[in-house]
């Protein structure tokens, strides 16, 4: 090899190494500042002072102890838990039931029908909020637990079809055939097949969807009424100022998003690897030759000479 094509290599090595560096440290410098305030905001939750500057005063709990110790947090912590649930339990057979029509069935506008699903997902909080509530307005339906629940479940609906559809196009549509097949009805084909084919994306969408009502603040302060979800009151806090009281709540609604959405995307790793091990599978199955190995080593069996005649024989 000549010098002039050893410095080119060189050259090239080192420019694929700036570059990944470079990017690295592109990618670092967006996840510091995305989470840097949310690191200071915990970092100050447990400062012993109520003056949050730098130096750190000393280690403390006592914030999170008098967070937990008001009663209307507790009250609104326990309200936007009910909140969550019930909304993630009809979004889920909602989304559920929009992914299969959507999946089963093959009409005109299918594109259409799925970007109207998908609007109040996109759509900014404050315009679905004003929209809810001036149709409940027109309806005479006091703001309230109801009114919150449709706020929420118009843009979880959309997340849970989404991730389950996804999960249902790349399923293996002969296991329900074979069902069929067997004797099986509909109803027991989906409970028996399709339901467990789907389960883990379907756990995971509810996990998101779940994250995604405790956070949000828009659309439930325009359908809250009289009695406010966890982010409403933290919002509330905040015309006193940022206190560590309210850096506590700040850090266990941030903790709390991150954990689930953590074990959401676990879970759909784990759904994603289970459904591509039957293809490898397959796929080592016509790379293998068409006898088998022999029994013992240094020969082949009196079973398998035969197969691989006929093998060599055809090839």
């Amino acid at each position: 090899m000549t010098p002039g094509r050893d410095s080119h290599d060189v050259g090239r090595r080192l420019r694929k190494l700036g570059l990944a560096v470079a990017i690295g440290l592109a990618m670092g410098l967006v996840y510091v500042f995305l989470y840097a305030p949310l690191i200071m905001t915990a970092v100050f939750s447990v400062n012993d002072s109520t003056v949050q500057t730098l130096p750190f005063s000393g280690f403390t709990t006592k914030w999170y102890s008098a967070l937990f110790a008001d009663d209307q947090m507790k009250s609104a912590i326990e309200y936007s838990l009910q909140v969550a649930a019930v909304a993630v339990l009809v979004s889920a057979c909602a989304g559920l039931g929009f992914a299969l029509l959507m999946h089963r069935m093959r009409f005109r506008g299918t594109g259409v029908f799925q970007a109207l699903l998908a609007s109040p997902l996109v759509a900014p909080g404050l315009v679905l909020g004003i929209s809810l509530l001036v149709v409940f307005n027109y309806a005479k339906v006091e703001p309230g637990f109801w009114t919150i629940i449709a706020g929420h479940a118009a843009f979880i609906t959309p997340l849970v079809m989404f991730i389950v559809l996804q999960r249902l196009r790349t399923a293996d549509p002969s296991l329900e055939q074979a069902s069929m097949d067997c004797g099986a009805g509909p109803l027991r084909t989906f409970w028996h097949v399709t339901l467990p084919g789907v389960r883990v994306a379907l756990v995971a969408a509810c996990l998101l969807g779940f994250t995604l009502s405790m956070d949000e603040i828009a659309v439930t302060f325009f359908l809250a009424g009289t009695r406010p979800t966890l982010p409403v009151y933290v919002w509330g806090l905040l015309r006193f100022g940022f206190t560590p009281e309210v850096n506590a709540a700040f850090t266990v609604i941030a903790g709390g998003s991150l954990l689930l959405i953590a074990v959401a995307g676990i879970l759909l790793a784990i759904s994603g690897r289970r459904h591509a091990a039957p293809e490898a599978r397959q796929r080592r199955r016509r790379l293998h030759l068409p006898w088998r190995p022999a029994a013992k080593a240094g020969g082949l069996g009196t079973r398998d000479v035969a197969p691989r005649q006929a093998y060599m024989k055809g090839s």
